[in-house]
């Protein structure tokens, strides 16, 4: 009798173990499809967000945008990873601090019906008007002011900014000398001055800095470094000062973007900024 009673409970635990399977595989197909699902839903094209807060100065977080008829969506622009891709709507991108979504009432909620118009009209607390200059693909640095409205943005075009690239942008007041090596100790040395940023002018050729060579998992040895004047026995002594130095890896699978921005005083900071290739 104990024989014959074990044996039952295992036929019915095999009994049960194929439909758990069956169901465990279901599960994880649907989650495979909703993860494909929202990839897809993604925009392929758009404006990626990020902050260089220099300052340490913030965004309302979640900001809100809108991706659709009566439909917004959340996104929280923080440092050194960029949002999900933005489209603008006729060239502009507009953030609120609460989302804008007309709300159902009661009836509505009990009908089933969509939603009605009679939320408050929610005003944008940050609008960005996007340049053409900007591309089909790009990345908006944000530096936070007083209020969101009086953030500064700066637009890289992502064609100039390849993946499997390490890039600078001087967004300073001062030029600075950016040096590499890939034997590491300089004496194979390839340098270039990076002019200081003009508004006029936006971000180019004589602010910016690229390396796209080397193979993947490469490390390269670098040197960031800027003038910076003291006077010395009543006299003013100009000389060339270490901003920062190290290695950096080559990636195929994203870039990243160096910022040189000017931090309290007289002093220079660099903050990074790491993008996915999408």
């Amino acid at each position: 009798m104990k024989y014959q009673t074990l044996s039952l409970a295992l036929a019915a635990l095999l009994a049960l173990t194929p439909a758990y399977a069956q169901s465990s595989r279901g599960n994880r197909a649907a989650r495979g499809a909703a993860a494909a699902a929202a990839e897809e839903a993604a925009p392929k094209s758009g404006v990626r967000f990020v902050i260089c807060a220099p300052n340490g100065g913030k965004l309302p977080s979640p900001l809100y945008y809108q991706s659709g008829k009566d439909e917004y969506k959340q996104a929280r622009i923080s440092g050194r990873i960029p949002t999900q891709r933005i489209k603008p709507i006729a060239g502009v991108i507009s953030f609120y601090d609460q989302d804008p979504a007309p709300a159902a009432d009661a009836a509505d909620k009990k009908k089933g019906a969509a939603a009605n118009t009679k939320k408050p009209e929610i005003k944008p607390v940050m609008t960005i008007n996007v340049p053409a200059s900007a591309g089909s693909k790009s990345v908006c640095i944000v530096v936070p002011g007083d209020t969101p409205a009086k953030a500064q943005t700066f637009f890289l075009n992502e064609a100039d900014f390849p993946s499997k690239g390490v890039h600078l942008i001087n967004l300073s007041p001062r030029p600075v000398t950016v040096s590499v090596s890939a034997k590491g100790d300089f004496t194979d040395a390839r340098e270039k001055k990076v002019a200081p940023f003009r508004r006029d002018e936006g971000v180019n050729d004589k602010n910016s800095w690229h390396f796209t060579g080397g193979a993947h998992g490469d490390q390269v040895a670098f040197r960031i470094t800027h003038r910076q004047s003291k006077k010395v026995g009543g006299k003013e002594v100009v000389k060339e000062v270490p901003l920062k130095m190290g290695k950096f890896l080559v990636s195929e699978r994203q870039s990243q973007i160096n910022v040189v921005v000017k931090a309290g005083g007289d002093n220079l900071k660099l903050m990074s900024i790491q993008v996915a290739n999408d």
